[in-house]
């Protein structure tokens, strides 16, 4: 769907050159959710603004659907590719003068390609994101919400197969920010889009993201599915990401150093609603006693617990025969 095969960005400017983008190399699965990461000034925004070649990358090569090195495209090459493409701004970027339905049409008037039937469209896509009964009011009189919603709509008008969001949540309340993550998951699960989420917040990754790519100063310095970057994180970066969200072993351990007896157990998703632990300790009567736990929106845990057996072994057996994974033991 999208690969970039040893991408370079630098931009030049008053005698500074910036490399944003380094040697990149990494593949964005269809019909999927990929969330971009990294601390301020990694290269995460600029490396999907060279999706849809907002910014043209140095070297390197970039394939997106059917589109073959997209930096060679000609123009009408290039205007079919970015139809297939919609994309929402962190500050909305919508047009002051014009109202929620013209902002939703601009995509299409733009092209000079208004017709009853691409209206219709708007008024149904307005309606889908909430915001039924604003179509004719203007930017200034909506909430940060209302507005980030009417970009979605907007970057919906032309039936993209690509989503890409760029901080999409950042200049919005936490309550606002759920509900706009839940709208996305929403539209993706519908329209079966590929959607890459560029952010520097670890809890948006957490809530909706399937695959994460971490950036550090313009490279890829971990690669990964959600759990397997909660779970088994390695670069340093994706360690004090991970940790601000609770699922840094090392942090964990670390914060319960003064506890005895601790063990960390791992819970994949197929029994994390199975009453493993009360099971386990009627049967061989062991008090365990959970000093944290968090779990992902995919369903799988994580759990610091401290075991009081006189044969604690054979409580991490039958942990294991459930199903459990012991992640590390006696810190």
């Amino acid at each position: 769907m999208i690969t970039f095969s040893h991408v370079d960005k630098t931009f030049n400017s008053k005698n500074q050159i910036t490399e944003a983008v380094r040697d990149v190399s990494l593949t964005v699965k269809p019909n999927t959710i990929h969330g971009i990461i990294g601390q301020s000034g990694a290269g995460k925004s600029t490396l999907i603004r060279l999706i849809n070649q907002l910014e043209i990358h140095d070297s390197g090569e970039i394939n997106v659907l059917d589109y073959s090195d997209i930096r060679r495209l000609n123009k009408e090459s290039m205007r079919m590719l970015r139809r297939e493409i919609g994309m929402i701004f962190q500050h909305f970027n919508l047009l002051e003068s014009k109202t929620v339905l013209e902002n939703v049409l601009f995509p299409i008037e733009a092209h000079g390609e208004k017709s009853d039937e691409n209206t219709q469209k708007a008024f149904d896509l307005i309606k889908s994101v909430g915001l039924q009964g604003y179509e004719h009011t203007v930017p200034s009189k909506l909430s940060g919400g209302m507005k980030q919603r009417v970009g979605i709509a907007r970057a919906l008008i032309n039936d993209p197969k690509i989503l890409l969001c760029d901080e999409p949540t950042s200049a919005l309340d936490v309550q606002t920010t759920g509900d706009i993550l839940d709208l996305i998951k929403e539209i993706q699960a519908e329209r079966n889009l590929t959607v890459v989420l560029v952010t520097h917040d670890m809890h948006v990754i957490k809530e909706v993201c399937d695959a994460v790519t971490v950036m550090h100063h313009g490279h890829v310095v971990e690669h990964g599915t959600l759990e397997e970057i909660l779970f088994s994180a390695r670069h340093p970066v994706t360690k004090t990401l991970t940790a601000a969200i609770g699922y840094n072993v090392e942090e964990i351990a670390k914060n319960h150093a003064h506890l005895p007896n601790k063990t960390l157990l791992r819970f994949p998703s197929h029994v994390t609603s199975d009453d493993i632990l009360s099971k386990v300790i009627r049967r061989l009567d062991a008090d365990i006693n959970i000093l944290f736990a968090n779990i992902t929106p995919s369903k799988e845990g994580v759990m610091l617990v401290s075991i009081d057996s006189t044969v604690p072994q054979d409580v991490k057996t039958a942990l294991k025969e459930n199903g459990v994974v012991i992640v590390h033991d006696q810190y």
